[in-house]
């Protein structure tokens, strides 16, 4: 799952869009702040996954390119992007075969199609980055500031 979360401070975003004009020990001071927000954005959702068997959870990494600078945090299960968000309710029907094989209880339930309920989402990733955006932008603002 992709999720892009961009700091809404317009002086922030000027002056990362001008870092190339920086010297080396204020680029790397900002890369370092930016650094430690994205790792501080994964422990949040870390705490705040909801967790069945752990897969979501130790799913979560982070990234950090330095070109840009840009952070990213992201979760590798497939699901991820429904438990963050939520689904609407569909209907799945056999493609290939006559019948879905549903697993049930001590038999297996054959049928033509099968209704998925609607799922709410349970945000894991959004609301840590809203928690520590202004501990980024602050500590960024005080890098820039010296």
């Amino acid at each position: 799952m992709k999720f892009y979360a961009k700091v809404t401070s317009n002086d922030l975003t000027k002056a990362l869009a001008s870092i190339s004009a920086w010297d080396g020990k204020t680029r790397l001071a900002v890369e370092n702040a930016l650094q430690n927000g994205t790792k501080a954005v994964a422990r949040g959702a870390n705490q705040r996954v909801a967790q069945r068997s752990g897969k979501l959870k130790k799913s979560i990494k982070t990234g950090f390119d330095r070109r840009k600078p840009e952070g990213m945090v992201r979760a590798k299960t497939p699901y991820a992007h429904i438990v963050e968000f939520g689904s609407k309710s569909y209907t799945v029907r056999a493609k290939n075969k006559k019948a879905l094989t549903i697993p049930g209880g001590s038999a297996l339930v054959l049928r033509k199609s099968a209704k998925i309920p609607a799922r709410k989402g349970r945000p894991f990733i959004k609301p840590a980055f809203e928690a520590e955006e202004p501990k980024i932008v602050s500590n960024i603002r005080k890098v820039l500031n010296k």
